[in-house]
């Protein structure tokens, strides 16, 4: 067996244990008088501010309330939009959904504003209500899109009230049938503008854009749409539960998953473990976490890219773990492109069984906030779904932050982003924040010169590119501004290709992968790429090379294969895809 291969088949055999264990420790659990190890915690619930009290985190760390009841219920996903307002997803009918389909259900999409100096949300509304256990949610324009079985919606506040009063179906056909924990989830906008998203375990799911593009997904998945619902496509196959994503500032996409690993780093188009699923015929793609955290059961993901907290903590991930009740970090090695995860020391500990944190989110202030279940069952299978101890009524949101001593804590304004972006008019200071040490700060203000301001800000976004003084990160948001708004001059694409950044390099790559049609120009950058001194960036050109599907630059790729050294998998995993004669 040749070496790319042996590195797959081992990969299938370690996958194969981890499955079996994972199996071993749901049947046969820890018989001890530990309330953790309790399926269904027999302690009694604690008031938001004694589980406060249960926290435990690192020193210069603080844990604070955003929101709790009965001003919410139970929370799933939050999203941030770029008025510094908090959007969250809670259901009461979960783990039932409400039939028949039309018929309106009580769960709802909460809007949390006002946020005082200790993190408290002042303002609390509902924005829509008579949803069916909704969970993935991303605010857009003057609205959000959102699930509800069996569809997403666009739910428009048309009249200004702070209220949902238009409803636009864009994407219908999600199964739900099988599985209510398993449905569509984290919606996270990415570089290129489309909106990407979890598919959940066992549920079988037939999407058609308006464009006539069509995808068919069972189980686990990662999948992509236009925000206006004219085009869906696959981003990923297999995982088993997938429920959480972010995007890092190199523009890779990040995931949690219950029952398989629980940290991806997802290369586009790769196959991963799902339940004995089939990969493509090349092996799935590369594990980049061999430790389970103790649990099959991960929920959420932060990809730290924010300078808030000491430099220890940034560039790790955490992981919402709501069996054992714990925040869990990893630091990454790496081996060229490829990052290897580093199990470090819990994050955060609580001592309340009850703590169930399904969702994480950075925040535009550097703050990690935590969605939490509340809750006394978290299985879904493991506990009758009908069990009357399944609590329907509680739920809270925190808000971790850094006070320590090398802290430079951030002001009051610096946790509203309106407080420092004057949308829609105020393109200076929307540039301005492209240069965001924060990348969700980054990301929005991309979003809002794309979506509310459009072509006027061609000419300036030109000039910051052009601009020597210009920020790494100023520069790559500004590419795939211009690219998303069909601007992009082929030589600024060249110069980033060429910039002294490595980051701007990747990203140039990865535009390239976003053009269909290469000019000769770009097909040379892109052959270009596969010899950056980068190994980053040279995988993004790889990528851009199978992106299309392209394989006339044979010889180039056949010689970035030889050269990639053995423990860089990612990158191997990349050259081998677009170099397979069967591909």
């Amino acid at each position: 067996m040749n070496p790319d291969r042996l590195r797959q088949h081992s990969f299938v055999i370690l996958s194969v244990k981890f499955f079996v264990c994972a199996a071993l420790f749901q049947v046969f659990p820890a018989f001890s008088a530990d309330p953790f190890a309790e399926i269904v915690r027999k302690t009694d619930p604690l008031s938001p501010a004694d589980e406060q009290k249960s926290f435990h985190l690192p020193p210069g760390f603080e844990i604070q309330l955003v929101a709790s009841e009965p001003d919410i219920g139970k929370p799933m996903n939050m999203a941030f939009d770029a008025k510094g307002r908090l959007w969250l997803t809670q259901s009461r009918e979960y783990p039932f959904a409400v039939l028949p389909v039309e018929k309106p259900g009580r769960d709802k999409i909460m809007l949390l504003q006002n946020f005082d100096a200790n993190g408290r949300a002042k303002k609390i509304t509902t924005f829509a209500e008579g949803l069916n256990i909704p969970i993935g949610l991303y605010p857009y324009k003057n609205g959000v899109i959102a699930f509800s079985i069996p569809k997403i919606h666009f739910l428009q506040d048309a009249n200004g009230d702070g209220k949902a009063d238009k409803d636009e179906i864009l994407l219908t056909g999600f199964g739900y049938e099988k599985d209510t924990h398993g449905l569509t989830s984290n919606f996270r906008r990415g570089f290129d503008g489309w909106v990407y998203a979890d598919h959940g375990f066992r549920n079988n799911t037939t999407l058609r854009g308006k464009d006539g593009s069509a995808i068919t997904m069972n189980s686990g998945n990662t999948y992509r749409f236009k925000p206006d619902g004219s085009r869906v496509g696959q981003f990923t196959w297999g995982q088993v539960n997938p429920f959480g994503l972010m995007f890092d500032p190199l523009g890779d996409l990040w995931s949690a998953d219950c029952h398989s690993s629980p940290i991806y780093q997802l290369l586009r188009g790769a196959h991963y473990p799902s339940f004995g699923a089939p990969h493509d015929g090349l092996g799935f793609a590369p594990n980049i976490c061999e430790h389970t955290h103790g649990s099959t059961a991960i929920a959420g993901i932060v990809f730290y890219a924010a300078t808030n907290f000491p430099p220890e903590f940034r560039n790790n991930t955490f992981i919402g773990n709501v069996m054992t009740c714990r925040i869990n970090r990893d630091s990454y090695i790496e081996h060229g492109s490829t990052r290897i995860a580093k199990e470090e020391p819990d994050f955060l500990t609580s001592d309340d069984p009850w703590f169930r944190p399904v969702d994480l989110q950075l925040g535009p202030d550097g703050a990690i906030y935590v969605a939490d279940f509340y809750n006394r069952i978290i299985g879904h299978y493991e506990v009758p779904l009908d069990h009357p101890g399944r609590d329907r009524e509680r739920g809270r949101i925190w808000r971790i932050v850094y006070t320590g001593k090398s802290s430079s804590q951030p002001s009051r304004a610096s946790r509203d982003v309106s407080a420092q972006l004057k949308l829609p008019t105020d393109l200076k200071k929307l540039i301005a924040e492209l240069g965001n040490a924060n990348i969700t700060r980054r990301m929005l203000a991309m979003n809002e010169i794309v979506d509310r301001i459009g072509k006027p800000a061609v000419k300036p976004v030109e000039k910051i590119l052009r601009d020597k003084k210009s920020s790494a990160f100023q520069k790559v948001h500004g590419l795939w501004i211009l690219h998303r708004l069909g601007a992009l001059d082929e030589k600024l694409l060249e110069a980033a290709s060429k910039d002294s950044g490595s980051l701007v390099r990747v990203h140039a790559m990865r535009v390239l992968a976003d053009i269909e049609d290469w000019s000769s120009t770009e097909r040379e950058l892109a052959i270009a790429g596969l010899k950056d001194s980068s190994p980053y960036a040279q995988r993004a050109a790889a990528e851009a090379w199978g992106a299309g599907m392209r394989h006339d630059a044979a010889q180039s790729l056949l010689e970035l294969r030889q050269r990639v050294p053995n423990d860089d998998a990612q990158l191997l995993a990349r050259a081998l895809e677009v170099t397979d004669p069967g591909n």
